[in-house]
């Protein structure tokens, strides 16, 4: 029997925002390509042999064609792609298909979902899919399967990569490499508690380490947010982690906030492991609402930490949400002055945005705030909900100057030169090609 996996398309920044298009091509921020999340993977290394896999990745241009012969299609999905997902799924419905779906959005909205498939994974995909596969083939597939969020990651299988590493058209060689789920936090905007538990799953590192040393790239970026918690746990599980990695060479591209752990020893522990581009997603957490908020010693902070990332070989790659309900329009001068202010070279703004399964979103369903719901436009580009502090108009036109402001002094090699993308010109002329002609910088 044949399944074939699908990874959506979704829309990126500069296909949401074609005035900015030519001012940010050339930093390689706002549309890139880069290979499916790792559900897809995960699932195909658990499929039995016996079983065919064909990955179409939509997001990549791949051509669906809904008349090609399989048995089962599987498609996996986050917010932005339910859409055309649906569009997928119930095509091949016509066509006959059988339909199951997975992932963030499906395990957040399964109602939803089930509109247009035949079958959905709430949760984990781990315990449930060879069930999935065994009841289809026995003719008895379920409408619903709880994957749950209490997998023991200690079982997690490597990825098969092997699926889509021979695609071209990616603007990164990289790999994604998951070391954890859950979380303890309950950010309003963020929906990883609801599908992957409050519960932090600790994956075993030497599992981590043993997929790091068969993986075909040397940039590395470690999925989750938890590896610079304070807290004891997760700092002694994240310095054993670095040291292990340190001797596999590879580059890695890490995540967190400013509620982290900077301990100088700790920083020289993550540079020596190969840490080489730190992402930080800011106004989230109190010290940066803060900081933006005017605190001087906040702000020192803040130009500390960049400094002794830099002086590491780490560049900062801060990232700025908008549309909170206590923000104001002088937000935006707030993020420029500290971005200049603590040597922040590299930057993204995004609107922050109710993605269903999280807090913001019961919230702001409640109170009847939630603009459409075309999923599509639920990418961080676009105003979906109505905030408290300003008109939807007037924070666009807020997010729209801080993207301009920012990178019009920078010039086109100033780019996430850590990551190493694809910057031949060849790709650039495709990636060009790709996003249009218009805009203006």
């Amino acid at each position: 029997m044949k399944v074939t996996f699908i990874y959506p398309r979704f829309e990126k920044f500069l296909e949401s925002l074609p005035e900015l298009d030519r001012g940010l091509i050339d930093h390689f921020i706002g549309n890139f390509t880069t290979p499916p999340s790792l559900g897809i993977p995960i699932l195909a290394a658990l499929t039995p042999p016996d079983w065919e896999i064909e990955l179409i990745d939509d997001n990549n241009g791949d051509p669906v064609d809904v008349e090609a012969k399989t048995d089962l299609v599987a498609i996996n999905c986050f917010t932005p792609q339910a859409s055309r997902a649906f569009e997928i799924a119930d095509a091949y419905r016509r066509a006959g298909k059988t339909v199951v779906m997975g992932g963030f959005f499906p395990s957040t909205a399964p109602q939803e979902a089930l509109e247009h498939a035949d079958a959905v994974n709430i949760g984990d995909g781990e315990p449930t899919w060879r069930q999935i596969l065994s009841d289809f083939a026995q003719g008895t597939l379920k409408r619903k399967y709880l994957g749950g969020n209490r997998f023991d990651l200690k079982d997690m299988p490597i990825p098969r990569r092997d699926i889509f590493y021979e695609k071209s058209g990616y603007d990164w060689n990289e790999d994604l490499v998951q070391v954890a789920r859950g979380c303890t936090y309950n950010c309003g905007m963020c929906a990883i508690p609801t599908h992957q538990g409050h519960r932090i799953r600790l994956r075993p590192i030497e599992n981590i380490a043993q997929e790091v040393r068969g993986l075909r790239f040397d940039k590395v970026y470690l999925a989750e947010d938890i590896l610079f918690f304070p807290n004891r746990r997760i700092r002694d599980w994240a310095e054993e982690l670095f040291d292990t990695l340190a001797p596999l060479g590879k580059k890695y591209f890490v995540s967190s906030t400013m509620a982290l752990n900077t301990d100088d020893a700790f920083l020289d522990r993550i540079a020596a492991a190969g840490v080489n581009s730190f992402y930080c997603t800011m106004n989230v957490d109190p010290k940066s609402i803060r900081a933006l908020g005017g605190d001087t010693e906040l702000r020192l902070e803040v130009r500390d930490l960049v400094c002794r990332l830099e002086d590491r070989g780490i560049r900062f790659f801060a990232s700025f949400g908008l549309g909170r309900d206590w923000d104001e329009p002088k937000l935006a001068d707030s993020i420029l002055e500290l971005c200049r202010e603590a040597g922040i070279r590299t930057a993204e703004f995004f609107l922050f945005t109710p993605y269903p399964g999280s807090p913001h979103f019961e919230r702001l369903s409640r109170q009847g705030r939630i603009l459409h719901r075309d999923w599509t436009k639920y990418n961080g580009a676009h105003v979906v909900s109505r905030p408290l502090g300003m008109e939807p108009e007037h924070l666009r036109e807020m997010f729209i100057r801080l993207w301009r402001e920012f990178y019009r002094p920078l010039e086109g090699t100033e780019v996430v030169e850590s990551l190493e993308p694809n910057r031949t010109e060849p790709h650039m002329k495709r990636r060009r090609a790709r996003v249009g002609a218009g805009g203006e910088r």
